[in-house]
């Protein structure tokens, strides 16, 4: 009888043994966890991708409006204008570099002109990547010298465009505040030179300090 016993328990190991790849078969499922994971991980990289090549896309100046930036307080003889450009589009773009700056009066264009990489009041820091996402802005500040012999002219009308996109447009604002009119000393005179600074992202980047 030992010898029967023997052999069921024999048996008993061999139905047990072929049970035990049952055990494993959580394995599967956790690949497959995995497989997803990988997937989510593709999909927010392509995402994050996505986002970068939108945020490098050129304003289009239609899609910002052009205000007056708050009141500089100015060294003695400077006439600082900040220029306010806040993007009302629902799609992030960057502007880079300097705008074109166009004054005009009742007589057409008034002829100042535009230098770069600072003065008294305007820092000289090199332009950069300006990224302007929906709701926010980008500022251009401008500064002459004051006309000591009296002006000629005065600038009623600011427009600004990005330099080299001509297909980008551009926007103007009317000037309503006389005090706040860049005025124009004739040809040759220095406060007929306009120092530009680059778009930037804040007032203050782009003051001297």
């Amino acid at each position: 009888m030992g010898e029967p016993g023997g052999r069921r328990v024999r048996a008993r190991f061999a139905v047990s043994s072929k049970r035990e790849p049952t055990r494993r078969t959580f394995w599967p499922g956790l690949r497959s966890v995995a497989v997803m994971l990988g997937f989510v991980v593709v999909l927010l990289a392509a995402a994050a991708r996505g986002s970068t090549a939108s945020s490098s896309v050129g304003c289009r100046m239609r899609q910002l409006v052009l205000t007056l930036g708050p009141l500089v307080s100015e060294a003695t003889g400077q006439h600082t204008l900040a220029l306010r450009l806040t993007n009302r589009d629902p799609a992030t773009c960057v502007l880079y570099g300097y705008p074109v700056i166009k004054l005009y009066d009742g007589a057409g264009r008034i002829p100042f002109a535009i230098r770069h990489g600072g003065d008294q009041m305007i820092s000289s820091r090199l332009p950069g990547r300006v990224v302007v996402r929906p709701g926010r802005a980008a500022f251009v500040v401008l500064n002459h010298y004051r006309c000591d012999l009296g002006d000629l002219r005065s600038g009623k009308v600011v427009a600004v465009a990005r330099a080299g996109a001509r297909a980008a447009g551009s926007r103007s604002i009317t000037i309503t505040d006389p005090l706040r009119r860049p005025s124009y000393c004739g040809k040759g005179d220095p406060g007929s030179t306009f120092v530009v600074s680059p778009f930037v992202s804040s007032l203050e980047a782009a003051l001297k300090h």
